[in-house]
């Protein structure tokens, strides 16, 4: 601006919005940068008032703008004006600055972080940073570590907080825009790539807005520091931000959002000097070795943040843990229940945290993976069952979920507390106070991207909400639950990370699909009938509550304090808890009571109006403490007071520690050392006692007086009672009596006692009696107390005089007898004589008045000495009856004596293993008789009395019986006749024609001596025949039997039998049937396949057979018989056929059925051999394709072919071919049609002329006309266009809508003219630079006519033979690929070697069934038991085969029909198992673990290898019904290694209250399901003595092997012989190629392809288009005129130009 002279200026600035342009040189050259102002000369001669931007820097603008130019500021506007209150001329442009506060930056973390919903925010705006340090760290392969590190040290400077990350760090640039608020990662130059899916979303995507560093790092002080160095380079970049320096720059009036980023070498700390900050050279110094890492250093933190983050230290970093729980632990989160870890859920995050202070205090440190008590811990370790769902939203938000149920056990809910929450006053009745797990709190915590989103809470979903009806399931049951939810970002959150925008309200929508998890994958399923069920399986397997039983009667409680609580009680008798039954009288303990008590169970009580048994979670149990010596109150407490960890042994040894201090036994002692012991024997008149007495209880202690279990309770006195009893002849005498009190001195003292004299036993009773009431008691508190009881017996004393006793005046003979001497004591009892007494006998007593006595005595006979049998030798009779012997027994004087035990008996010598003996009792009389029954041709009788008795022996002969003893069969052909025709031997196998009677059968029985016995009309009854119910008596009565039929089918042997029975007789005798074949009656034909084409030979072959009637082959074919063998059929080849006879299945082989050209159809091919004919029906079907023909097509042209064009496929002699494999190909502009058959040979079909009329309106192109001389200018105006539509036939259509027509522009390229866009522009359009017309050049159309016509014709002919060779090209390429060399020789070889091989291992010895299986293969016959499994171990065989040895001869069939078929030909001597009547569930116990397995794990270690028995079977047929029988014949019996583990194994599977099934060991043991084992019934034989009742043995695995490279072979083989015809075809192919015929076709396709190049150069060169050239003249002089222009010649001329330029 240049000054004006005589003018007077003001200037007014104003500080508004900066226009700055620095520069790093000023004016002269130094680095001040440059000062512009805007300014707008306002004076009045100047009336643009221009605006004019200068740099005032350095100006030299006269005086006036040099001292201006120094208070003026960078951006400051000037308007130069007269005066001051000068009018504007016009109005102006005033540059303003709007940048917000810095307020708004340091402010940030308060605003966001007020509302924290009673909580402190800080862990949250750590929260901030660690979300930037897991993404910086996302791409780490190894350990992604951060580390927080609070520095309260102040001896190291102000205190300091540093979180570090080994992540990717940053550069410059990256700095830079983290330092730019709100710059997030979608505004970025770099742009942003949303992660891959990953599960539970945890892809550390998690630092998104470009706000949360910034706000915490305000949040926790006032000054940052970041450091961090990217990787791959060697320089770390510090950048500093903070509030005292955006304080400096706004009192300096300098640019607030600006600063400088240090670039320095690592670990370089030259730059801080500032002791407040010494701690950061050790920082610094750590980044030596460091690749790359991230450093945020906030410093000035808030004093109250510096006191939460020392005094709730565990608070906030559970909070953390809690946070990011999911990134810390992985994707099942910190379940510590787990034995092991899938290591794809393991995750590398590692975060420490560590707070530092001065010295002496200890610093603390953790790693929040260590943190096991953050909500998500104790809601994943608390759960015992999960529910994973799936949700998807209609903006792409992916939600999954996972519901964890919390078990009610035992007493308490296990959902875990939330630690925030306000503890309410519970009260101490659990079982009154139902208090809901959850709640009031959500269900649902929330996940954004893996991390908790802390402020947003889900409580619910309505197919898991709280039901609204009483259920199957407990309402209760529905707070035990929580759950959390996993979103990927497409929902959206705050800022600060705090809340969902709208989570809960998508999730709610009635469009999102709920979808249920299942071990990874998902099941479209009602989300809510499967949540239902699965809160019930939880309930009902989880939920350890309680089970009223034995209910009794509701009572009301008068012991309750509470009066509406009084009533109703249910009382019960018995509860389960916790798969423990507790009842009425258990001994219990109780456990968190004041005092902890012993007592037995009175009763169960539950509040409320019960019923029946019940389930509740509490309750209270009526206890009467024990011992009831000590304690008699009853007391009332909770059940979940009861200690369940303590035994019944424990409990009773605390009753039994209390009960020791009641008096327990009396001490006895002797004083003056006389003691007498139990059951002494002492002489009459010994003293008894002095006796000192004391009470002791168990612990031994002396006692005097009852003990007390309430203080300040008077004692009761002890005293002992004594008494002597003599058990006298006439009951108990109580000789003495006496009662002690107690003394302090010597306790209780009984003096000595001399009245015993008595002889007998006596017994002194020592009692403890307790005076209750005046009366002396031996029991209290309903037990005994202490008593002593001593036995003894009193004797005679030494004898002193004797008397004579009475002889006995009964004697035997031979027997010696006694005169008795009785010796006396002094008390007149008799007495024992002395050692050296020896008496006298005399008649005579010397000194005595009477000195001799008479005795009389009775003679009785004697002991026995001798056996009489009264029947002599010889002893005739008949066997089969009885004989009798008469007995007696005699004394040594041959007196018939009696003697007790005296036992006769009599048993048969003479007879192997005979061991028959009958006895008669002679114990009273001394004689009786003995009955034998004979049985026996001769015998010897022996008799035999007592050891000292000689035996007698009697000679026995016995004679035939009369009786039947045999039965025959035979055939008689004349009745008359004496002579058989045939006898029927027994068990003999009788061949007989199929179907016939075996007729004349006759009976006969005879008796032992052989004669025939008479028949009667009784003996005819108990006649029984197998074949026929109904039987004829009187026929029976004279020897005939019913005739037996013969079976109809050869294959069938029928088992006959005939039996006689009576009481004591039966005889029978069989026969079996076996059909043999009627004479041949029918000729019969099998085909295997019976539909042949015309020209080629059936395919199947045909067996000729004779039969009999019943459809039995014979064998009256020989190999003459082909000769004479005659076939006709219509149209028969008969010189093809090949007649064959085939020796083995004595039949005639008929191929090379062919029948000659004719008509298809039903041909009946028939066969003559002598008088047997046979037919047979052969379908005839059309020959191989050869022929294709047009049937039908369109006769008239129209705008569509209406007719469809029919083809038909016909074989070479004009059949029509059914066959469908076909393509056909239809091409345009080619003669004939084209088909591709199934023989990959063509077929050509017919020629097709078309002729095709144009359309006059159908419109095919657009005539463009307009001045192509006009010359368009950029934004001018384009010249007129003249459109004409023209038809096929080339005129013009009228009569069109202008609307229809419609006009493009676009904007061209320099390299040539793109494609248009869409849209349109209408009116005149002004032109862009860039955009280019289409110039049209057009020549003559003659010429171009003819030339076109002629293209077309050669290219038509081109594309036929390019077809052509095409089609050969691709057969050679396929032939070629499929041809392939090799020696079928060599592999016949190695199939013969393999053969070999199989066959010798097959033969090898091995273990088999050796039991017969006669009726394996009949129908519905599976075959027995043993036949139907193998087993590879030796000893594993053997020990099974014995534990079925009942069973292992079974036939096992699979109907009932069958099974009773062979029981009634075995007469019921085969046992049957039919499979139609054994119950059975589907995979009921073959998919059943072992019982040690639980929930898919190991309830303890088992030893010796277990397995289920049924799973070392191998079923070589007949799999899914073997399994039916197996398992329930074995079960789930299991085998191990020896006893020693069997034992083990049964022992730990009881002590987990399971039952153990049957164990089985390999040497050959048994534990039976009840425990016992031991004993030869317990114990395998040796497989030897099982006698081939053994399961077999499989074939050697290698034996498969080789079949399985047999199966190979022969499979190469076949495709070799396939590629050796391939290769035939391929070979035949290229010849036919290589023929004159094809190289002549090629050569004439060059030719024409060569003219075709040469036209098409014609019409598309420039310089060779003379008919484009003379159109483009002609309308080009045509345009001048505007008459012409819209001629129709001129639009004809420019169609044709348009037409020839697009060709």
């Amino acid at each position: 601006m240049a000054e004006s002279e005589g003018l007077t200026t003001s200037a007014v600035a104003n500080s508004n919005r900066t226009h700055i342009s620095q520069s790093k040189n000023g004016v002269n050259g130094s680095d001040k940068p440059h000062k512009r102002v805007v300014i707008f000369d306002c004076r009045p001669e100047r009336h643009d008032a221009m605006e004019r931007v200068l740099d005032i820097n350095g100006l030299d603008f006269n005086d006036f703008l040099q001292v201006v130019s120094k208070n003026l500021q960078q951006g400051n506007t000037l308007h130069l004006l007269q005066t001051e209150d000068q009018i504007l001329p016009v109005a102006t442009k005033e540059h303003i600055v709007f940048l917000p506060h810095y307020d708004t930056l340091v402010q940030s973390g308060m605003y966001e972080y007020y509302a924290s919903e009673g909580q402190n925010s800080l862990p949250y705006a750590f929260a901030e940073l660690i979300d930037n340090a897991l993404s910086a760290t996302s791409r780490n392969t190894g350990v992604r570590t951060i580390d927080i590190r609070l520095l309260f040290d102040e001896s190291l400077g102000k205190h300091a907080v540093v979180i570090m990350d080994n992540g990717c760090g940053m550069t410059s640039k990256q700095l830079n825009n983290w330092a730019v608020y709100r710059l997030s990662k979608f505004s970025r130059e770099s742009g942003y790539v949303r992660p891959d899916p990953v599960a539970r979303s945890l892809n550390s995507d998690i630092s998104y807005f470009g706000v949360g560093g910034k706000q915490a790092v305000f949040y926790i002080g006032q000054s940052t520091r970041m450091i961090t160095k990217p990787a791959g380079s060697p320089d770390v970049h510090e950048l500093i931000i903070s509030k005292e320096e955006f304080e400096r720059k706004e009192r300096n009036k300098e640019d607030i959002y600006s600063g400088f980023i240090r670039n320095r070498k690592m670990a370089d700390s030259s730059h801080v000097r500032d002791d407040e900050e010494r701690f950061l050279h050790g920082l610094i110094a750590e980044e030596v070795g460091k690749d790359s890492f991230t450093a945020v250093v906030v410093t000035g933190v808030q004093p109250e943040h510096v006191t939460f983050l020392k005094q709730d230290f565990h608070l906030w970093t559970r909070e953390l843990a809690h946070l990011y729980h999911y990134y810390i632990h992985g994707l099942n989160g910190n379940d510590m229940k787990a034995s092991y870890r899938n290591s794809d859920c393991v995750s590398n995050i590692d975060i420490q945290i560590s707070l530092l202070e001065k010295f002496p205090k200890i610093p603390r440190m953790v790693n929040l993976r260590e943190i096991d008590n953050d909500m998500q811990t104790l809601y994943i370790n608390t759960s015992a069952d999960t529910f994973e769902f799936k949700a998807c939203t209609d903006v792409d938000g992916i939600v999954e979920g996972v519901l964890r149920y919390h078990p009610f056990l035992y007493d308490r809910e296990t959902y875990p507390e939330d630690p925030y929450a306000i503890p309410g006053n519970l009260e101490d009745d659990d079982s009154i106070v139902m208090n809901q797990a959850r709640g009031k709190r959500p269900i649902f915590e929330c996940f954004w991207n893996g991390r908790l989103i802390p402020y947003t809470t889900v409580s619910e979903f309505d197919w898991c909400a709280w039901p609204k009806k009483t259920g199957t399931v407990p309402a209760e049951c529905y707070s035990r639950f929580s759950g959390v939810l996993f979103t990927n970002d497409r929902f959206q959150v705050s800022t600060n990370k705090l809340t969902f925008m709208d989570l809960e309200l998508q999730l709610k929508n009635k469009e999102t699909l709920f979808t249920r998890i299942v071990n990874g994958q998902e099941q479209r399923v009602k989300i809510h009938k499967e949540f239902h069920q699965w809160l019930k399986t939880c309930h009902e397997k989880w939920d350890k509550q309680v089970k009223f039983r034995g209910f009794k009667r509701t009572i009301t409680r008068t012991d309750v304090t509470t009066k509406k609580m009084q009533s109703p009680w249910a009382t019960f008798s018995s509860i389960e808890w916790d798969g423990r039954a507790y009842k009425a009288g258990q001994y219990v303990k109780s456990q968190k009571t004041q005092p902890i008590f012993f007592g037995s169970v009175i009763q169960f009580l539950l509040y409320g109006d019960h019923e029946g048994d019940v389930y509740a979670t509490g309750g209270q149990v009526q206890v009467a403490m024990e011992p009831k010596a000590l304690y008699d109150d009853i007391k009332t407490i909770p059940i979940s007071k009861i200690d369940r960890v303590i035994t019944n042994a424990a409990i009773k040894k605390s009753i039994d520690d209390e009960l020791a201090k009641l008096p327990d036994k009396l001490k006895v002692t002797w004083p003056e050392g006389n003691p007498w012991t139990q059951n002494d024997v002492r002489p009459a008149g010994t003293p008894l006692g002095p006796l000192h007495v004391e009470i002791l209880n168990k612990k031994g202690e002396s006692i005097s007086r009852i003990p007390s279990a309430m203080q300040n309770t008077t004692r009761k006195a002890l005293s002992i009672e004594l008494k002597v009893v003599w058990h006298s002849p006439n009951g108990d005498v109580e000789t003495n009596s006496h009662i002690a009190a107690h003394s302090a001195k010597w306790a209780f003292w009984f003096r000595t006692m001399e009245n015993l004299n008595k002889l007998g036993k006596y017994t002194l009773h020592l009692n403890t009696i307790l005076n209750v009431n005046e009366s002396n008691a031996t029991v209290w508190a309903g037990n005994q107390l202490p008593n002593h009881t001593l036995d003894f017996s009193i004797t005679e004393g030494s004898a002193e005089r004797f008397v004579v006793g009475t002889v006995n005046t009964l004697l035997h003979v031979g027997v010696p007898f006694n005169i008795p001497l009785e010796l006396l004591d002094e008390y007149g009892h008799p007495a024992r004589p002395t050692p050296n007494l020896k008496p006298l006998l005399e008649l005579v007593l010397p000194g005595l008045k009477q000195d001799s006595q008479t005795l009389k005595i009775s003679l009785l006979p004697g002991n026995p000495d001798s056996l009489k049998v009264k029947q002599e030798d010889p002893i005739t009779v008949e066997n089969g009856t009885s004989v009798s012997f008469d007995v007696e027994v005699h004394d040594v004087a041959g007196n018939v004596t009696a003697h007790p035990k005296l036992i006769i008996s009599c048993q048969l010598q003479g007879i192997p293993g005979s061991s028959s003996m009958v006895a008669v009792d002679c114990s009273n009389t001394g004689a009786g008789t003995l009955v034998e029954m004979i049985n026996v041709n001769s015998s010897l009788l022996t008799h035999q009395s007592q050891k000292s008795v000689a035996p007698v022996q009697r000679d026995l002969r016995v004679v035939p019986s009369t009786r039947v003893s045999r039965l025959e069969v035979y055939s008689q052909e004349d009745e008359d006749s004496l002579v058989d025709s045939m006898v029927l031997r027994d068990k003999e196998k009788i061949d007989w024609t199929a179907g016939d009677l075996l007729e004349n059968l006759h009976y006969r029985l005879y008796d032992e001596r052989g004669r025939v016995v008479p028949l009667s009309e009784e003996m005819a009854r108990r006649i029984k025949v197998n074949w026929a119910a109904d039987v004829s008596v009187e026929e029976l009565a004279q020897g005939k039997l019913p005739n037996v039929p013969v079976p109809t089918l050869v294959k069938e042997e029928h088992f006959y039998q005939v039996s006689y029975m009576e009481e004591l007789v039966s005889v029978d005798t069989s026969f079996t049937i076996v059909p043999r074949p009627d004479e041949p009656k029918h000729m019969k034909a099998t085909l295997s396949e019976s539909t042949v084409r015309m020209g080629e030979v059936l395919s199947g072959k045909i067996f000729l057979q004779l039969t009999d009637q019943y459809g039995n082959k014979t064998q009256m074919l020989t190999a003459t018989c082909v000769d004479s063998l005659a076939v006709d059929a219509e149209g028969l080849d008969k010189a093809s056929l090949v007649f064959t006879w085939q020796e083995s299945t004595h039949s005639m082989l008929v191929t090379g059925v062919r029948f000659n050209p004719g008509l298809p159809g039903i041909r009946e091919l028939n066969f003559t051999w002598r008088d047997f004919a046979e037919h047979v029906t052969i379908k005839l079907t059309a020959g191989v394709p050869a022929q294709l023909k047009l049937v039908d097509g369109p006769q008239e042209v129209g705008i569509k072919l209406r007719t469809p064009f029919l083809l038909q496929l016909f074989d070479e002699w004009g059949n029509p071919s059914p066959d469908q494999r076909v393509v056909v190909t239809l091409k345009t502009s080619t003669p004939a049609l084209k088909v591709s058959h199934f023989t990959n040979k063509p077929i050509h079909g017919p020629a097709v002329k078309l002729t095709i009329i144009p359309d006059p309106n159908k419109p095919v192109k657009l005539v463009v006309e307009y001045n192509t001389n006009s010359v368009f200018p950029a934004g001018g105006t384009l010249t007129v266009f003249s459109v004409s539509v023209v038809s096929e036939e080339g005129s013009t259509i009228k009569n069109l809508n202008p609307a229809n027509m419609s006009m493009l522009l676009w904007k061209g390229e320099p390299s040539g003219t793109s494609r248009p866009p869409s849209g349109v522009s209408y009116g005149t359009p002004r032109l862009h630079p860039k955009w280019h017309p289409i110039a049209y050049i057009v020549q003559s159309p003659k010429q171009m006519s003819e030339l076109t016509k002629k293209k077309d014709q050669l290219k038509q002919t081109v594309d036929i033979y390019r077809s052509l060779f095409d089609t050969n090209r691709q057969l050679i390429t396929e032939l070629s690929s499929r041809c392939c060399i090799s020696n079928i020789p060599a592999i016949d070889k190695v199939i013969g070697q393999k053969t070999a091989d199989a066959e010798k291992m097959k033969l090898q010895t091995r273990r088999v069934c050796a039991m017969p299986d006669p009726f394996r293969g009949n129908l519905d016959v599976l075959g027995k038991i043993g036949h139907l499994a193998l087993v590879e171990d030796d000893d594993v065989a053997t020990v099974i085969s014995w534990h079925l040895l009942g069973d292992i001869d079974c036939v096992v069939t699979m109907t009932t029909v069958a099974a009773r078929k062979i029981y009634d030909d075995t007469q019921g001597k085969q046992q049957v198992m039919p499979l139609d009547t054994v119950f059975w569930r589907k995979n009921s116990i073959w998919d059943l673990p072992l019982p040690h397995i639980r929930n898919g794990q190991d309830s303890f270690r088992p030893i010796g290898n277990p397995v289920f028995a049924r799973d070392l079977l191998i079923f070589p047929e007949n799999a899914e019904n073997c399994h039916i029988v197996f398992g329930n014949l074995l079960g789930d019996t299991i085998l191990t290694d020896d006893l020693d583990s069997a034992n083990h194994y049964r022992k730990g599977v009881v002590q987990s209250k399971v039952p153990c099934p049957t164990l089985l060991t390999r040497q050959g043991d048994r534990i039976r399901s009840n425990g016992k084992f031991g004993g030869l019934q317990n114990k395998a034989p040796p497989i030897e003595r099982l006698r081939g009742q053994v399961f077999g043995a499989p074939l050697p695995k290698d034996y498969h092997t080789f079949i399985g490279q047999i199966d190979l072979l022969q499979q190469y083989r076949l495709a070799m012989e396939k590629s050796r015809q391939v290769q035939e075809d391929f070979d035949g192919h290229m010849q036919y190629l290589k023929s004159p015929e094809m190289v002549q076709k090629e050569e004439e396709m060059d030719e024409q392809e060569k003219q075709l190049k040469d036209i098409e150069t014609k019409l598309g060169t420039p310089e060779n288009r003379p008919v484009c050239r003379v159109l483009y003249h002609a309308i080009y002089i045509m345009s001048e005129s505007e008459e012409l222009v819209s001629s129709c010649i001129f639009i004809h001329l420019f169609s044709k130009l348009v037409f020839f330029l697009h060709i």
